[in-house]
């Protein structure tokens, strides 16, 4: 049942969903809360929690004698103003700001990505590389309505930035707080869809759901599911209206449902290109939706947010008690509370199957990267041109294409592998090859020369990460040296601060300022160099012959010539990271001093002895990042 389940949820997935509609753009004003029955956990909608005059009586008696918590200068029970402080938080990018209003543990879904950030890290890492991808055109989060329980809090907003409105950046969220509502605990965050495939959609539904009827599984569930429906049935009075009307569409009863709403209602499903106006439009949509739906099909109240004339529902769809991946939804209402009736609403319903949220950030970063800094032009084409010409290309180079997987070509990795950094051969153990010294050298000079990299690890920190991290990066590059090291360039986020402190850093990152080093790294590279000329000298003979030799093997070897190839990009792109690394210890850039010259222009040795002769990071710094 719960394959079956999984199918349908993504097929679901792509569906309309018929619960919600339009909004109007009103103040988030805070509104005194009433006492309402909610229904605040996912349960049936039969067990309810109530917020009763003798609590709100005994908070209003705590609140004049407990002193409220330091690190934010909120009074208690205004959780609407919580939200409205992170939502600031989150345009004026303060992160220390959000540090204090936020629970250690926050979970944070957005469901444009795959997996939800867990824990303030995570969290704020997101926010820090979506600020880098934006650049200029930084977007900000407009909140168009606001709806505030005591512990809950549902906000409908758009996205804007300096041009304007953002099309099709209409949203919704749902906030669920502490209980002194000062911290927020867990966020779900839902966009509309550019694509309005909502008719295609209800058709492969309405498709899927026949199939289900055919093969016997909606018919013999159907029973089973009114049974339960009987069982469960349960006054409804003390419930809100969106509630009731969650209720009847699992009933389906439209008429009912249909009934909850004002005349003159707009309802707006974002998987439609246009809102639905008025109660006869909008009966015809649920009517149809409900034609197409399974009857096992079922949507579960997860939680309210109820402010009496706003109300946000969070919610997922249900298949015969399993739960429907892809079909979480958050919705906002506007009620006339005199009239008992829906004036109007939206619905958001989260993507999938396809999460595009982290390749749209990725494109974000690089055309921003590029914009600000033309010259990371040079490291993506030349990336682009390396990964044809080394893996793709024939006639290019000598040897066979990566396509072709030679076992010649993969043995002799396999060997150059076993004898990494020379110590197989040094030591004389009995399982190192037997390989031509010279490309031996060429192979430890070049992964001596990516692992020196690491000298530039403080590029990548909690107040400055990067869409690739450059541990994996530095780590990758041991294996396939330039096709990592170019991409990086390419991405890494802009430096900002003018000082960093040196206990800011990871703590891989603080071992990699250790100035011993380079000099070890620079002996690999020197003894891979003095290896490469006299190594072996019984089975390759003098330099004249092993020279010769050498360029015959390189005329016909793919793995040689391309390790030609990157000692030359190292060379080339060895000074990309000095500058912004100057910035990190307060020293301007343009300075003249030798070692940063030689840093920048004089291959291998030159970064050795920039990486040895540099100034080292502060230990410690008040405020020594500028956000």
């Amino acid at each position: 049942m719960r394959r079956q389940s999984l199918v349908v949820g993504v097929v679901v997935a792509l569906q309309p969903n018929p619960i919600l509609a339009f909004s109007t753009s009103r103040s988030p004003t805070l509104k005194r809360e009433h006492p309402r029955w909610v229904n605040n956990q996912k349960r049936p909608p039969s067990v309810l929690s109530a917020v009763s005059p003798i609590d709100t009586l005994v908070d209003s008696w705590k609140a004049l004698w407990e002193k409220p918590t330091a690190a934010v200068s909120l009074p208690k029970k205004h959780p609407a103003q919580t939200v409205q402080n992170f939502i600031s938080a989150y345009n004026e990018r303060d992160y220390n700001t959000l540090e204090n209003m936020v629970d250690p543990d926050i979970e944070f879904d957005d469901t444009a990505y795959p997996k939800p950030c867990r824990g303030l890290p995570e969290l704020e890492r997101r926010w820090r590389l979506t600020r880098n991808a934006q650049g200029d055109k930084r977007i900000q989060v407009a909140v168009d309505d606001i709806a505030s329980s005591t512990t809950t809090v549902g906000i409908r907003f758009h996205l804007e930035n300096v041009e304007g409105e953002i099309p099709n950046g209409r949203g919704a969220a749902f906030f669920q707080l502490s209980n002194d509502g000062l911290l927020v605990k867990k966020v779900f965050w839902v966009q509309e869809s550019a694509q309005k495939g909502g008719e295609a959609s209800l058709q492969t539904l309405n498709r899927a759901s026949k199939v289900m009827k055919l093969t016997g599984y909606n018919k013999a569930t159907a029973t089973s599911t009114a049974t339960k429906e009987a069982s469960e049935m349960i006054e409804t009075s003390f419930l809100s209206l969106p509630e009731k009307y969650f209720a009847a569409w699992n009933r389906r009863d439209m008429s009912s449902a249909v009934a909850l709403f004002a005349d003159t209602v707009t309802y707006d499903d974002t998987a439609f290109p246009e809102p639905f106006s008025g109660k006869t439009n909008l009966s015809s949509h649920l009517y149809k939706c409900s034609n197409a739906f399974p009857s096992t099909f079922t949507f579960q109240v997860d939680k309210v947010a109820d402010a009496g004339d706003r109300i946000s529902v969070l919610w997922h769809v249900e298949n015969d008690g399993d739960d429907l991946p892809f079909t979480r939804g958050c919705s906002f209402y506007n009620v006339d509370t005199k009239r008992n009736e829906i004036l109007d609403g939206i619905d958001f319903v989260e993507p999938g199957p396809i999460k595009l949220g982290g390749f749209r950030l990725l494109v974000s970063t690089v055309r921003t990267n590029l914009e600000r800094e033309p010259a990371r032009y040079v490291p993506l084409i030349s990336w682009i041109a390396y990964i044809y010409i080394v893996f793709f290309s024939n006639g290019i180079l000598p040897g066979a294409n990566a396509l072709e997987l030679e076992q010649r070509t993969w043995e002799e990795v396999r060997d150059l592998s076993l004898n990494f950094f020379l110590v197989s051969p040094l030591l004389q153990l009995s399982f190192s090859p037997t390989v031509h010294p010279m490309l031996e050298g060429v192979f430890n000079l070049l992964l001596s020369w990516a692992a020196m990299f690491a000298g530039f690890l403080s590029d990548d920190r909690r107040e400055k990460p990067n869409v690739a991290p450059m541990l994996p990066i530095v780590i990758g590059m041991q294996f396939l040296t330039s096709a990592f090291l170019m991409p990086y360039l390419v991405l890494r986020s802009t430096e900002e601060s003018t000082l960093v402190a040196k206990d800011a850093l990871p703590k891989v990152a603080q071992l990699a300022e250790a100035r011993a080093l380079a000099p070890f790294l620079a002996s690999v590279g020197t003894g891979s160099i003095v290896w490469g000329l006299v190594g072996r000298m019984a089975d390759f003979g003098d330099l004249s012959t092993r020279w010769s030799s050498f360029i015959d093997l390189l005329s016909i070897d793919r793995v040689g010539s391309s390790f030609v190839v990157d000692l030359a990009l190292f060379w080339l792109f060895q000074s990309f990271l000095i500058d912004d690394d100057l910035k990190r210890r307060g020293i301007d850039p343009e300075t003249s001093e030798l070692p940063v010259f030689l840093g920048k222009y004089v291959p291998f040795f030159g970064m050795a002895l920039y990486l040895a002769m540099r100034p080292p990071l502060p230990l410690n710094i008040q405020n020594s990042q500028n956000d």
